[in-house]
């Protein structure tokens, strides 16, 4: 007779992010509740409540994407599209940076900057799509 060994327990980090998943998951659902309740009545008691519930839910995901690219392993599933996400928001924030200093700068360098932000565009067309790679081998 073969004995059943018991798995051991998660580790503090894996409670961490599952738990900081589930807090996500739960705001996404409270937030398509109430976004049907607004197309059927639209009132401003509503329309607070759902501003107010989508910056939870945003806050929840930097939560979430923050718990597992700190404590979360590259071999879970999750890991890579939350790394990829991440890539691209920084990727984001500097096109911004970037496309605000061009216009102060001489002719010479605003045509290199603008050939750096074209390439850096191309690698975050790339990220994306290895994000939409990742979650579908998630999914």
């Amino acid at each position: 007779m073969s004995e059943i060994t018991p798995s051991p327990p998660p580790s503090i980090a894996e409670s961490l992010i599952s738990s900081r998943l589930l807090v996500l998951q739960s705001k996404r659902m409270m937030l398509a509740s109430l976004e049907r309740r607004l197309q059927k009545e639209a009132l401003e008691s509503l329309m607070r409540r759902a501003d107010r519930l989508r910056e939870e839910t945003a806050n929840a995901q930097e939560q979430y994407s923050s718990s597992m690219l700190r404590w979360g392993s590259p071999e879970r599933a999750g890991y890579w599209p939350v790394a990829y996400a991440r890539l691209v928001e920084t990727a984001d924030r500097l096109f911004t940076k970037m496309r605000r200093a061009v216009v102060d700068m001489p002719p010479a360098e605003r045509f290199q900057l603008a050939a750096e932000v074209e390439m850096l565009e191309v690698l975050v067309e790339g990220w994306r799509e290895a994000i939409r790679a990742s979650v579908i081998a998630v999914a």
